[in-house]
């Protein structure tokens, strides 16, 4: 067994394991694209507030449709069958989305502690655009910092990271 394959698994357990992972995974789709859609359609539920919500139904959006897919296709081959830049392209998604969901939770909290606590300046800080501007932000600086570690391999975080997926202790 190589470093990018499973161990053999019986015909249920693949079976089990795919099915698992593509009802998860449809499930969090139609679940997420529900809350943007209904957040679009519903003027009344287009706050800034409400805005940090959509943000993070589109980070898991964003890892439902890039990284889960190559998930669900290494649970059925069972090993790491694509080509090492697909492997980099599911890092940079699957990194992504686990760091921008806890930074937009602290925007929240952010936002949440002056609107209680600082009321006078919660229109100044957190106008729409304003919002939108803070969500950018954190986003293309997380983007721009993951960009950087991947190229230059500083934090040793991208050799072989799709191994995550099919890591298991001997």
């Amino acid at each position: 067994m190589s470093d990018l394959e499973l161990p053999i698994r019986s015909l249920a357990a693949v079976i089990t394991e795919a099915s698992v992972c593509v009802a998860l995974s449809v499930k969090s789709i139609i679940g997420h694209r529900l809350v943007c859609i209904v957040a679009y359609r519903n003027t009344k539920l287009q706050s800034t507030t409400n805005l940090y919500i959509i943000a993070l139904a589109v980070s898991d959006l964003l890892c439902e449709t890039v990284a889960m897919p190559l998930a669900f296709v290494t649970l059925i081959i069972g090993r790491w069958n694509l080509i090492d830049f697909v492997c980099q392209i599911q890092s940079f998604v699957g990194i992504l989305t686990t760091d921008v969901t806890p930074a937009t939770d602290g925007l929240i909290a952010f936002n949440r502690y002056v609107k209680i606590v600082k009321t006078n300046h919660y229109k100044k800080i957190f106008s729409p655009r304003r919002s939108k501007i803070w969500l950018s932000c954190l986003w293309l600086s997380l983007v721009i910092y993951l960009f950087i570690a991947q190229v230059t391999n500083s934090a040793n975080i991208y050799p072989k990271l799709c191994n995550v997926l099919l890591y298991l202790p001997k």
